[in-house]
């Protein structure tokens, strides 16, 4: 398996470890599509090192909602937007994190940014040099979320 595959694998370990520690729900892989869109809210990390990279965690409105419900424990309709938002900036951190502490004997070791979400489905990353990307999605039928990493 070539480096950034294991950062791909650690990373849909790392968010699938958060999203069932902190909401409860359990998630199994989906797609490993490294050409995954952006959804309605995108929780966004930098990741600092010789080899600079980027982590988006990444999930429809809806499903979202679903998992901030779970994550702070309010009925779904007494979800707020900046509810939702603070809900994937956490899942970006989180996981980043996580992924931080299973890559720290590797070459990918960094240091984090403060998390920041992007909202809309048309978000768009356009990089001026090649770029390598791992994706996936980590789905149980009823809710999907899905993460792309950078470098």
């Amino acid at each position: 398996m070539g480096a950034l595959k294991i950062v791909g694998q650690n990373c849909l370990d790392a968010l699938s470890e958060v999203v069932s520690t902190v909401t409860g729900i359990r998630l199994e892989e989906g797609s490993r599509d490294s050409n995954t869109d952006f959804d309605d809210i995108t929780g966004v990390m930098y990741l600092a090192a010789k080899k600079n990279g980027m982590l988006f965690v990444t999930a429809k409105k809806e499903d979202v909602r679903v998992f901030c419900s779970k994550f702070i424990g309010v009925p779904l309709d007494e979800v707020t937007s900046d509810d939702m938002d603070d809900t994937m900036c956490e899942f970006a951190n989180m996981t980043a994190g996580n992924l931080k502490l299973r890559l720290s004997d590797s070459e990918y070791i960094f240091t984090l940014s403060q998390p920041f979400v992007i909202k809309g489905k048309d978000a768009s990353i356009v990089l001026k040099s090649i770029t390598k990307v791992e994706a996936g999605t980590l789905t149980n039928g009823e809710v999907s979320i899905s993460f792309k990493v950078i470098y």
